[in-house]
């Protein structure tokens, strides 16, 4: 299998999370995009016609584009204990946790590219903040959501997880501090990297 990747996105960070979990590394070719998924020359585009990471290529020459998508192929691949609940109660609880963390996150990355990639003057100020408002409700529902589960690893909390530490490192450019306004969050973030290896070596870097 081959994967593009890069050391920021939350979006890799879950599918390479899934897949140290399920022990598929050696199985796997990770190709880093060189500069960033935004620029148009990046060999990643070749390969995906999206344009987005992460993008995994199957040994019979297919290709999976979206997270959750990869994520679940690679949690059936491996042998190890189910991160995606196969059916029932625990499944829908654990992907809508899921599709709460990653909705902030749809709602923010564009947000962020906007803020890096784009004068101040040309921001869509309006737009950002009703989608920060958004943001601040869902955190709050987050904080809820996370509590049935404590320190249980599925697809859920594992995004959850992703999500919380990747605005801690982009903090200074979203200017909404979630260790001031959600600790507990922040808390479970470290507990959860703390008891699962998998979480604290995929943690994003520059």
């Amino acid at each position: 299998m081959k994967l593009w990747i890069s050391k920021a996105s939350p979006f890799v960070r879950k599918v390479l999370a899934v897949l140290k979990h399920q022990q598929l590394e050696s199985k796997t070719e990770l190709q880093l995009v060189p500069t960033t998924s935004f620029d148009p020359n990046s060999p990643h585009n070749q390969d995906n016609p999206l344009g987005r990471i992460p993008a995994l290529q199957r040994n019979c020459g297919n290709w999976l584009f979206g997270s959750l998508l990869i994520a679940e192929y690679l949690d059936q691949k491996g042998n190890q204990p189910k991160l995606i609940p196969e059916s029932g109660k625990p499944r829908w609880a654990a992907l809508a946790l899921h599709n709460l963390a990653d909705g902030i996150l749809e709602n923010t990355t564009p947000m962020l590219a906007e803020k890096m990639l784009r004068p101040e003057t040309e921001w869509w100020t309006s737009r950002h903040q009703q989608l920060m408002e958004r943001n601040i409700r869902s955190f709050a529902q987050l904080e809820k959501a996370i509590e049935p589960f404590g320190t249980e690893l599925n697809i859920g909390t594992l995004n959850a997880v992703c999500l919380i530490d990747w605005w801690q490192f982009r903090n200074e450019k979203l200017g909404y501090d979630l260790a001031k306004h959600q600790p507990n969050l922040i808390g479970w973030a470290s507990e959860m990297n703390a008891k699962y290896p998998v979480l604290a070596e995929t943690k994003p870097s520059v």
